[in-house]
């Protein structure tokens, strides 16, 4: 070949090298858009009505086929959590997308807020309060039933609106005001952890004591993200979160040791999320176990959202791993693996929490369509598609 023809070769190969990540930046982000634009009409806009600003979530009783909207704050902060984390790496029209769903959600948001210390929030509206909306004659007890703020809703929302460190501090303190071993003690949970100076799940004088691991590493991490350091009782969470995987609680135990997740897939998510963002010496060190599990366990998962939270998990966890096809925007929309579980039996004390543990019957199970969008979006986002 002349001279002349290398020279051409050369620079037909550099356009096209340094060209192609372009091109396939661009359809990658064209792609996350997309996906933006679905959540987009999913998010509640009617003029009037409780709903306007929410992502929609509904609820199933176990042993019904019938599924009931739902009126609460958890699946609506997941929502821009999951999204908003990823907020320095977006491509401006992305950004615009998040800042638009925020906009609309605060009003909603806002039902759920403690109005009297102007901090915590409640899974379910506070003014009134309500229980199970849309259940028929169970609303007749709203008030008499109604449950405490708990540390799991306010730490996801404090995510979803990007907690300051001042904010973030005053409600380590208001969460570390009812935990374990303050007020009263632990009676639901495993003997050998029930005296650890923990978290607990509710703050409320009259609410049991609650532990549930999942909760512990949302709590951690909106601690973490916000950038104030980390107390005893963080500390004390963090030392029971370690251990319990030691023990592979989470594999053998999933409904015991995070009753408000109840599946190791989900719990694996929660650990591996909070990893990702911790520098905690012992947590991290179980990131080789908790990678094997991600991994073993995709191999026999049988539901798309399951698929999707262990995939993403071996991302976070520093593996590599293929995002099957079998997971996409119409898989997701069935409804066969909820991420949320709502157990009434998690209020009970030992040995009574475990008898109605088995029997399912007073067991809710909790779905949201844009929820599940918003976690393929996060697992993209990981990937760098």
């Amino acid at each position: 070949m002349k001279k002349g023809g290398l020279v051409l070769l050369y620079i037909f190969s550099s356009i096209f090298l340094y060209a192609a990540p372009v091109l396939d930046d661009s359809i990658y982000v064209k792609k996350r858009i997309q996906l933006l634009q679905r959540i987009e009409q999913l998010q509640v806009k009617e003029a009037a009505g409780l709903l306007k600003g929410a992502f929609p979530s509904s609820r199933k009783y176990y042993f019904s086929s019938q599924f009931k909207q739902e009126d609460n704050v958890f699946f609506t902060a997941l929502v821009l959590f999951n999204i908003g984390q990823f907020s320095k790496k977006m491509h401006p029209e992305e950004l615009a997308y998040l800042e638009q769903f925020i906009t609309n959600a605060r009003p909603y948001i806002e039902r759920f807020k403690n109005q009297k210390n102007q901090l915590t929030y409640n899974f379910w509206p506070r003014n009134p309060p309500q229980i199970f909306p849309n259940g028929g004659w169970l609303n007749r007890l709203n008030e008499k039933f109604a449950l405490a703020d708990d540390i799991d809703d306010g730490a996801i929302t404090l995510l979803a609106l990007g907690a300051n460190d001042s904010l973030a501090k005053a409600m380590q303190t208001k969460f570390g005001a009812f935990r374990v071993g303050l007020v009263k003690p632990n009676q639901s949970f495993y003997r050998q952890y029930k005296d650890r100076p923990v978290y607990s799940t509710w703050l409320g004088n009259k609410m049991p004591k609650d532990v549930d691991l999942s909760v512990l590493t949302n709590v951690v991490l909106m601690h973490t993200m916000a950038k104030i350091p980390l107390n005893a009782t963080d500390s004390a969470s963090l030392d029971l979160v370690v251990d319990l995987v030691k023990a592979n609680k989470h594999i053998t135990d999933p409904v015991f040791v995070s009753q408000h997740y109840a599946h190791s897939a989900s719990i694996i998510y929660h650990i591996a999320r909070l990893i990702y963002f911790s520098n905690y010496p012992n947590l991290l060190a179980l990131k080789p176990i908790l990678l094997n599990q991600a991994l073993e366990l995709s191999k026999q998962a049988q539901f798309p959202l399951e698929q999707l939270l262990l995939n993403t998990s071996v991302l976070r966890l520093g593996g590599k791993i293929v995002l099957p096809m079998s997971v996409n925007e119409a898989s997701l929309t069935v409804n066969n693996y909820p991420y949320f579980v709502a157990n009434i039996a998690s209020v009970l004390n030992n040995p009574f929490k475990r008898i109605v543990n088995k029997t399912n019957i007073v067991r809710f199970d909790y779905y949201s369509y844009a929820f599940n969008l918003s976690l393929l979006y996060e697992n993209w986002m990981l990937r760098g598609e």
